[in-house]
């Protein structure tokens, strides 16, 4: 949305002195916008710190599935050897880049979980579906990068008082008490 009074300095100042209905107007559809982005960016963070921390518990789960389902078989040492560096290694590498670094590149995921193929072919599952997140993940935020008060969508405190003032620094006592004159007549006993 196009705006003609509000720009990111305004944004940034936290508030508005509305001059006009067309400043209040533009002022409250801003508000109304924020908050829709505010709340898409937290389901998309959501959505994407679940899938990570589903594929943790889906690794240990199918792990255990695996060694009750081979527990009467014969499995080689090195099979095994190899599962658990692959394990390991997906753990790491994930708590690393995804959480440490807050890395949320597409391909850097799907990299990152190529370990945990070495477990089973079953999780190749996991780069798909991380590459998958992350493309979802960078392009919901790049459409919300576009939008004016990204990235934590503040809200504006739209004041209307009656001065020349453009922020709440250059209120004065005088003007709030010729406002509450003009707009509430009485003998001024309470000011």
């Amino acid at each position: 949305m196009e705006y003609k009074y509000l720009t990111q300095e305004v944004i940034d100042s936290g508030g508005r002195n509305i001059t006009s209905p067309e400043m209040f107007a533009e002022a409250r559809a801003y508000n109304i916008e924020a908050l829709k982005n505010n709340i898409k960016r937290r389901r998309v963070h959501a959505l994407f710190n679940t899938w990570v921390i589903t594929q943790y518990v889906l690794v240990v789960w199918f792990m255990f599935s695996l060694i009750m389902v081979y527990s009467n078989d014969y499995v080689p040492d090195w099979r095994i050897a190899l599962a658990a560096l692959g394990f390991l290694g997906y753990l790491i590498l994930v708590t690393y880049f995804v959480y440490m670094k807050n890395c949320r590149e597409r391909y850097v995921l799907c990299l990152v979980s190529l370990p945990a193929i070495l477990i089973s072919f079953l999780f190749l599952l996991f780069p798909v579906a991380n590459f998958a997140m992350g493309w979802y993940y960078n392009n919901e935020e790049n459409k919300l990068s576009k939008e004016l008060g990204y990235p934590s969508f503040p809200r504006l405190l739209i004041t209307t008082v009656n001065s020349n003032a453009d922020s709440i620094t250059n209120l004065t006592y005088d003007s709030i008490r010729e406002k509450a004159n003009r707009d509430h007549p009485h003998d001024g006993t309470f000011l």
